[in-house]
């Protein structure tokens, strides 16, 4: 059975672990497309991303503000489904009830608000579960009962990890195990970590990311099966990054107080 010491060592590489947990949060992250009509053709161009949640029987994307802005004048919004096929999920624009939090007359900055709900319709809501998980964000946290080691991973999809023409897209859901800091001000919550840009393996800007998740994971070794498990709660969305600055950059997102009251005003 790994000792807590183990496990931790794990979470600290890049190995098979770390994987597997950033593949379980994808099967809840999306990839979101604006999807026009240019002179008679189809053109889709990366809008950020998104967590699938539902409360109650109401199913939803969370994500910014800013992305479904910038989503809402076009005809449709494609949705990424897996990565192993060939796929097109749209869904027309007029039929998603979106609840935005939006930045004031300043415009959008560091502090938003920068926050979106955007309720699926129902006959689409079947499609995307057959391939991918909605988190309960209502639901009360799993009792563990043993010890556990925190970890923290943003997902979503880097424009820069992908390959875009006007009419198809090859993305990569990514997760980054992060460190991030909580504060508050005013009304809304706030989760601020750094992303190592000199490394090569991580994109230099972070601009497809908006909208991604900021999961809260608790690794624990199983007493019943003795293998590692985890498990995880959606706690901030992903908005805004800073510029680099020594090599690393900050990327803010809103926190779980932040989610609380969006989607409160979603339901």
């Amino acid at each position: 059975m790994p000792e807590l010491t183990e496990i931790e060592s794990m979470l600290r590489g890049s190995g098979e672990l770390c994987q597997n947990i950033a593949r379980s949060l994808g099967s809840s992250t999306v990839a979101l497309f604006a999807v026009s009509d240019h002179l008679g053709k189809e053109q889709l161009k990366l809008a950020g991303s998104g967590s699938l949640v539902f409360v109650g029987n109401s199913h939803f994307i969370l994500t910014d503000a800013h992305v479904w802005e910038y989503i809402k004048s076009a005809a449709k919004l494609g949705i990424t489904l897996t990565d192993s096929i060939n796929h097109r999920h749209l869904i027309d624009i007029a039929a998603i009830v979106p609840t935005a939090f939006n930045a004031d007359g300043s415009g959008w900055n560091e502090w938003g608000p920068d926050l979106a709900m955007l309720r699926i319709p129902s006959q689409h809501v079947g499609g995307l579960k057959a391939f991918l998980v909605f988190e309960d964000v209502k639901a009360a946290p799993k009792p563990l009962h043993v010890e556990c080691l925190e970890a923290w991973v943003v997902m979503g999809a880097p424009e820069e990890l992908g390959t875009f023409t006007q009419t198809h897209a090859e993305i990569q859901i990514t997760g980054c195990f992060v460190n991030p800091r909580l504060q508050n001000r005013g009304e809304y919550d706030y989760f601020d970590f750094e992303m190592d840009s000199s490394s090569p393996s991580i994109p230099k800007s972070w601009g497809g990311l908006s909208g991604g998740g900021l999961w809260r994971v608790m690794v624990y070794c199983s007493p019943e099966t003795g293998k590692i498990d985890w498990a995880h709660r959606l706690k901030g969305v992903a908005f805004w990054e800073f510029p680099i600055k020594n090599g690393h950059r900050v990327v803010r997102g809103h926190g779980p107080k932040s989610i609380e009251a969006v989607v409160g005003a979603a339901t």
